[in-house]
């Protein structure tokens, strides 16, 4: 399979989201379950395949610029197979144990967490993405995260990593 841009959209950023998602021919709730509660699916993260032909993606750069819709990410994965993998990350545990929601499919989120991240950390979000495109916090700019010999470059830029004593 080649290469495919795919989209998490955050339903709870924008009540027109979930019903623009459910338009698109492939989407599906990260979420699992089959009977998830209609109020939750309207604010679940979603897994679309970009498709320049349908609505989400001409709706999005007009009107979700610096609204934190979710993220964009290009995979060889099926819509499936990327699901799983995405799946894995939505839970954190802290240091002090607590299991956490952790809603990296918002912009700020994930622009902090994967500058911050050790190269251990950073791998498993690479194992089948080529690529991570994340508009910064206010939407004037686009960070485009790819994983090269372990090193984190954004916009074929090396990112520094942070040194933690």
């Amino acid at each position: 399979m080649s290469s495919q841009w795919y989209a998490i959209i955050d339903g709870a950023q924008d009540p027109r989201l979930v019903p623009l998602v459910q338009t698109c021919a492939s989407h599906v709730c990260l979420y699992k379950g089959r009977d998830l509660a209609p109020e939750l699916l309207g604010v679940a993260p979603w897994l679309v395949r970009i498709d320049p032909a349908e609505a989400l993606l001409s709706a999005w750069q007009q009107h979700g610029q610096g609204g934190s819709w979710g993220i964009m990410l290009q995979s060889r994965l099926g819509l499936s197979d990327l699901r799983s993998q995405m799946r894995r990350f939505l839970q954190a545990k802290l240091p002090d144990g607590a299991i956490v929601e952790f809603r990296f499919y918002d912009p700020v989120v994930f622009n902090t967490y994967i500058r911050a991240a050790t190269p251990e950390e950073r791998a498993p979000w690479f194992e089948s993405v080529a690529q991570y495109s994340i508009e910064d916090r206010d939407g004037a700019a686009m960070h485009h995260y790819r994983l090269i010999d372990g090193h984190l470059y954004d916009s074929g830029q090396p990112v520094a990593e942070l040194a933690f004593q």
